[in-house]
């Protein structure tokens, strides 16, 4: 098994990329290769995609043999022991890294940056959620820093399996914004969309791995500054939840036409009203700011431009569960 990135970016495009990959080896013998060694950058939607993938891998493709730019490196001196914060699919095992030594890492996330990715994955914890289904001595595992050299990071990888823990997650990120001269009401509709794509995902995803969430500040290679947010699962996808509401059912006739059925006023696999307004919502967030909508579920894909009110849907690569985009100009949200 083989799946080898081209892409500088891991985003959405490089994701669909690898799904399709994956369609196409996994039947092959293991265990997987995965060589993304050509990836400079991961953005949150990447982030989430990577955890859920590795996580939901079947036991013929493990332990995978991961490639990427700076690692495996032997030259590293970290430690490795137990802890309750990690968990594998596959075994329960719980693993998780600490450090042992302080080394400055420079997690600044730039599109076409020279540092890698690895880094940056270490500050948001990509390790100690993916780290029981890799090939790799225990010394090979970077660990996160005590300390936080800038601000790009804002949301590490946060696995949620309750509402009390999208609770607890909204409140570790709105001290955290108050930090970045955002409006008032910027603040509240950045806690806004993440508070409606949480509880949207956890609701309708059905599955007991939960959802996966991630967020951060980035500057584009044109020098525009976003705050980036994705949340992903690995569930039953909006197409079969929908189903569940027999009034809906009849327009599901694709995994585009369900997406496209989500984002209207009411849409919800609950028969009755009330649960059903999260994502519009993040769709009118979105226009106020100029920001932009990716949601992905089956072979499914829908796509938002505030700045042009333009919305797409059409097909793609299959992808399992559910997983959404959002990108906000920081400009637009300190209003200047």
């Amino acid at each position: 098994m083989l799946i080898c990135s081209d892409f500088p970016k891991f985003s959405i495009e490089a994701h669909d990329d690898l799904l399709r990959q994956w369609d196409a080896v996994r039947f092959e013998n293991g265990p997987l290769q995965l060589d993304l060694s050509a990836v400079q950058l991961v953005d949150p939607y990447g982030l989430c995609a990577l955890v859920v993938f590795l996580n939901h891998l079947p036991p013929e493709a493990l332990p995978v043999q991961l490639q990427l730019r700076g690692w495996p490196s032997a030259g590293l001196q970290w430690s490795l022991k137990p802890s309750e914060h990690s968990r594998s699919a596959h075994n329960g095992a719980a693993r998780v890294m600490e450090r042992i030594g302080r080394a400055p890492l420079n997690i600044a996330a730039t599109e076409g940056s020279d540092a890698g990715p690895v880094p940056y994955l270490t500050r948001m914890g990509f390790w100690e959620e993916v780290g029981a289904t890799l090939d790799a001595r225990p010394q090979q595992f970077p660990v996160r820093p005590l300390w936080l050299p800038d601000g790009n990071a804002l949301l590490d990888i946060t696995i949620m399996h309750t509402h009390d823990a999208i609770s607890v997650m909204l409140r570790k990120t709105g001290e955290i914004l108050q930090n970045l001269n955002y409006t008032v009401p910027g603040r509240g509709h950045v806690l806004e969309v993440l508070s409606e794509l949480c509880s949207n995902v956890l609701m309708h995803a059905q599955t007991e791995f939960g959802a996966v969430a991630s967020m951060q500040t980035y500057k584009s290679r044109g020098g525009v500054r976003y705050i980036v947010m994705s949340i992903a699962d690995h569930g039953i996808g909006v197409r079969r939840s929908l189903a569940n509401n027999r009034v809906l059912s009849g327009r599901l006739e694709s995994d585009a036409q369900a997406l496209a059925v989500s984002v209207q006023p009411g849409a919800s696999r609950f028969g009755s009203g009330g649960h059903g307004g999260g994502l519009p919502r993040v769709i009118e967030i979105a226009k106020r700011y100029g920001g932009r909508v990716a949601f992905r579920s089956g072979t499914g894909a829908f796509s938002f431009n505030g700045s042009t009110d333009d919305k797409r849907i059409f097909d793609t690569s299959n992808l399992p569960g559910t997983q959404l985009r959002i990108a906000l100009p920081e400009t637009n949200l300190r209003g200047t």
